[in-house]
């Protein structure tokens, strides 16, 4: 999540997608839509993270001056192949139908301003790795802010709105795919996994954007955790009750291990929550721990496909 205050878009009028009363067909090019859109999301962390790496030294308001005491560490650069996962989900997804309006439009606008601004990121790095602020009393470096600053804020103001209206949908996609996957092969390894994955997600969901954001409501995380908890008690009893179906599981041991340690972050930032009054700095270090185990635990996830 960005730091920077994203402004909404104006609200459309888009009927809902129900994706449970999709055909079949459509129901899964529904899917490979969502899945376009989810990579996207995916990629835009690269920009979130040079954008930190600029933040961490510089006034992103003022710009830089070339005094800056820690000016060399300039920014990271966007790897192209993000920029080519968000080029091709604005170019391939609102092709496909359903035609989701406002996720159609927020995914071409981040297409806009993400694949403008890699380049100026791009050329960013070599003038601070270079050190070129040197030769022309830092005159280059308040060029590239000016023109960067904008979109760094317009990427960041698509993403969140694609991410909102995706969160939803995804989660009823899901439903249905847990549901399908039920009837084809029953509650197996997979099917567990996939719902406490599920229940991670609501979860997650609830993680402020900055460390200045008011607290997570105790109550509304209770709930949350207790269905995750009641996942996670799922998964571990089809552990022990089967476990060769558990071995021959490719890469389950890293999977697994990742699920207990996410499992234990949400249980140590419910205990925060829940001691009054809560410990403001615990607070921040445990929501920064939730966030990495998830991270994490979906990387290790993705092993398995």
């Amino acid at each position: 999540a960005t730091l920077i205050g994203a402004a909404s878009f104006a609200a459309q009028n888009q009927p809902p997608v129900s994706p449970a009363d999709l055909p079949e067909a459509e129901f899964q090019t529904l899917v490979e839509k969502t899945n376009l859109y989810v990579k996207a999301l995916n990629a835009v962390s690269s920009a979130q993270r040079t954008y930190d790496r600029y933040a961490s030294w510089v006034d992103v308001k003022n710009g830089p001056t070339g005094k800056e005491r820690y000016i060399s560490y300039g920014l990271y650069e966007i790897n192209e192949s993000r920029v080519d996962d968000i080029r091709q989900a604005a170019q391939k997804g609102p092709a496909l139908k359903p035609a989701l309006p406002e996720l159609d439009e927020a995914v071409v606008l981040l297409s806009e301003a993400f694949t403008t601004l890699a380049p100026l990121v791009k050329k960013a790095h070599d003038y601070y790795e270079q050190e070129d602020f040197k030769d022309d009393a830092a005159k280059g470096a308040r060029e590239l802010h000016a023109a960067m600053m904008p979109l760094f804020r317009k990427t960041f103001e698509a993403e969140a709105e694609l991410r909102r209206g995706l969160d939803t949908l995804k989660a009823d996609l899901d439903r249905r795919q847990l549901a399908q996957m039920e009837a084809q092969r029953g509650r197996d390894y997979h099917w567990h996994l996939r719902n406490f994955m599920l229940a991670a997600k609501p979860l997650i969901n609830l993680l402020p954007e900055s460390a200045n954001a008011p607290l997570i409501d105790a109550s509304v995380y209770r709930a949350r955790y207790d269905e995750l908890e009641a996942a996670y008690t799922a998964l571990e009893t089809f552990k022990v009750e089967h476990p060769d179906a558990v071995k021959k599981v490719m890469m389950g041991g890293l999977v697994n291990s990742g699920v207990k340690d996410f499992f234990a972050a949400s249980k140590f930032l419910r205990r925060v929550l829940e001691d009054k009054p809560v410990n403001r700095g615990e607070y921040i270090e445990r929501v920064s721990e939730l966030a990495e185990k998830y991270n994490s635990l979906i990387q290790r996830t993705n092993s398995l496909r």
